[in-house]
């Protein structure tokens, strides 16, 4: 069977890690078609053709898929063009910068196209087995949560530099649509959608940047659970660390290690039958070992490739895209609003909130610096 032709559509920071990736031959049964992008020569370094519009990528026959890394901006009209091409898509987080703009695009997907997004914390070694843990009923009923996500700092060089981060008309946001979006869809991975959302936030409160940099949020489900959201770019070191809460015990991710701390009784029985005026059931730790950490951007693309090549069932088939956009959104228009936010979210709402937004400022003149990159740092 001949090789997927994969063609990048963008290439930045990302855009160019994913040629790179393409272009060494780790991914079994794919290689790099050509690649789109601003100046010419751009696929030179890469041995393939670069060319200066995805439609004449498109046009030119070299390519079977495409991977989409370009700002989140152009998501939905580059989008668009590839599956009205019949191409197979893999689109970088996230596939808009609304819910309503990415539920049209999730829509214009033929059956014949594989359309994927680049979640790809979903193969973080750790999420995967707290995933496990929680479906085979390890902590019981879930009761709260509370995850910090203040790891994502970012100096102002990493806005400075660029035309289109943290602003409104480029991104559609800046912490929550574009770094904390992994943890938002494994947030939802774990423990669904909330049915009301109600948060804070500094706008460009560490940044001279007019989206948010800041997010406190709570969020509550139908079921009785709650659970708490606290996310920053600015301070550092920062912390990842997920706590769960559940009737069997409870469950704590620090960014490195599992520990489950398992109750030896339901603890709403416990807490109903005892007569220990200050006793508690008896708390076991279990400290638990992930599998091995994986290179997690390829192996969303293997899995892209083999559902074009072998009908491999997406592991982020792009409508999974949607729930963290929706979340992120909500958080927003919470903030925006200063009230209680509910969930499905009114999209029309938000878009007219978000436009309004982007009405009102304007992309940025990137200043003339020369920024270290390092992007195995941007990964948390």
């Amino acid at each position: 069977m001949n090789a997927v032709r994969i063609g990048i559509i963008g290439l930045g920071n990302i855009g160019r890690q994913h040629a790179e990736l393409l272009g060494s031959g780790s991914i079994e049964g794919a290689e790099l078609g050509a690649v789109c992008a601003r100046g010419g020569g751009r696929g030179a370094p890469f041995g393939v053709l670069s060319f200066p519009t995805h439609q004449a990528l498109f046009d030119s026959g070299l390519v079977d898929a495409v991977l989409i890394a370009t700002p989140t901006q152009s998501h939905p009209e580059i989008g668009r063009a590839a599956l009205q091409h019949d191409l197979h898509v893999l689109m970088e987080k996230p596939l808009a910068m609304s819910i309503g703009q990415a539920r049209e695009l999730v829509r214009a997907a033929s059956e014949r196209s594989r359309f994927a997004v680049m979640l790809n914390q979903r193969f973080h070694s750790a999420y995967s087995r707290i995933k496990m843990l929680l479906d085979g009923g390890r902590l019981g009923a879930l009761q709260r949560f509370a995850w910090t996500m203040t790891c994502w700092y970012r100096p102002d060089v990493y806005y400075k530099v660029s035309k289109w981060r943290g602003t409104w008309p480029g991104e559609g946001g800046g912490l929550l649509i574009n770094q904390c979006i992994h943890n938002l869809d494994v947030l939802q991975w774990l423990v669904g959608l909330p049915s009301d959302v109600f948060a804070v936030a500094g706008f460009g409160r560490y940044h001279e940047i007019d989206v948010e940099d800041e997010v406190t949020a709570t969020l509550r489900f139908a079921g009785g659970l709650t659970g708490t959201v606290t996310a920053s770019s600015g301070e550092a070191p920062g912390i990842n660390q997920l706590d769960l809460v559940g009737d069997l015990g409870t469950l704590r991710f620090d960014g490195e290690r599992i520990r489950l701390y398992a109750s030896a009784e339901s603890v709403a029985e416990h807490c109903e039958r005892t007569l220990d005026m200050f006793g508690m059931p008896e708390i076991t730790e279990h400290p638990i070992q992930p599998d091995e950490p994986v290179n997690q951007h390829q192996a969303v693309l293997r899995n892209f490739v083999n559902a074009i090549a072998e009908n491999e069932p997406l592991a982020t088939p792009a409508a999974t895209g949607l729930a963290s956009i929706e979340l992120a959104n909500a958080m927003l228009l919470s903030a925006w609003r200063g009230q209680l936010v509910s969930l499905p979210l009114d999209a029309d709402a938000y878009e007219s909130a978000l436009q309004r937004r982007i009405a009102s400022t304007s992309l940025r003149e990137p200043a003339a610096l020369q920024a270290n990159i390092d992007m195995a740092k941007s990964y948390r």
